[in-house]
């Protein structure tokens, strides 16, 4: 089956392509990063992602949402250093790790309790997130092991088969670096990946010592 294209500078294929992922839908989406894979955050909807991707399932799913109202609907605890975060990187490239809520779909956590969650900048993927209501996964829209997609047609290319359709708006997408992911489960911040967001600029708003595993494409802590 082919994918459907859905514009998304029309309000109306936003709609369309919402209400394809509230039915069960993979819809291939525009971030202010690469695109994203974007599934219900149901059972099906991530194992539906796992099977497109040929993800391990080891591998945790992040999960976007639309605004940082909708935080306790994915976890449980918010710690006191998340807030400054949240409110200078986001909407931005900054996915917080946080205790994962019982209502996150087990194999979206890898069993480990945990879920990665942001809200992207970008007007197309914000509008998406309004419609809908309700978050979405946000892993990269890619075969495990390929290169992110910074395009409608290289999503396409790797997933087309696969998934139900694209929201296409290339000039939204900077096809840059990841978000960095920012492990606030324990006692002190951990950076888990390196990317758009550098530690010296986490360090500064969160005012305390943040621990790196992180490594560079070049194998270096940043």
């Amino acid at each position: 089956m082919t994918a459907r294209v859905f514009a998304g500078s029309s309000a109306t294929d936003i709609v369309t392509a919402a209400e394809l992922i509230r039915q069960g839908g993979l819809v291939a989406v525009p971030t202010d990063t690469i695109y994203g894979l974007a599934a219900a955050v149901t059972p099906d909807g991530v194992q539906r992602v796992f099977v497109a991707k040929e993800r391990p399932a080891d591998m945790r799913l992040p999960v976007l949402l639309g605004t940082a109202a909708d935080l306790p609907r994915v976890a449980t605890r918010l710690p006191r250093v998340a807030w400054p975060l949240i409110d200078r990187f986001w909407p931005g490239p900054l996915t917080l790790v946080l205790p994962a809520s019982r209502e996150m779909p087990e194999a979206l956590t890898a069993g480990g309790g945990t879920v990665g969650v942001r809200v992207p900048a970008g007007r197309t993927i914000l509008r998406l997130l309004e419609v809908l209501g309700e978050p979405i996964t946000g892993t990269s829209a890619n075969v495990s092991g390929r290169p992110g997609a910074a395009t409608a047609e290289e999503a396409l290319a790797q997933l087309g088969d696969r998934i139900d359709g694209v929201l296409a708006m290339d000039g939204e997408v900077s096809g840059g670096s990841a978000s960095t992911v920012l492990d606030l489960s324990g006692k002190l911040p951990v950076v888990r990946r390196a990317g758009a967001i550098t530690v010296d600029e986490i360090r500064a708003v969160a005012g305390m010592r943040v621990e790196i595993l992180a490594l560079t494409e070049a194998g270096q802590k940043p």
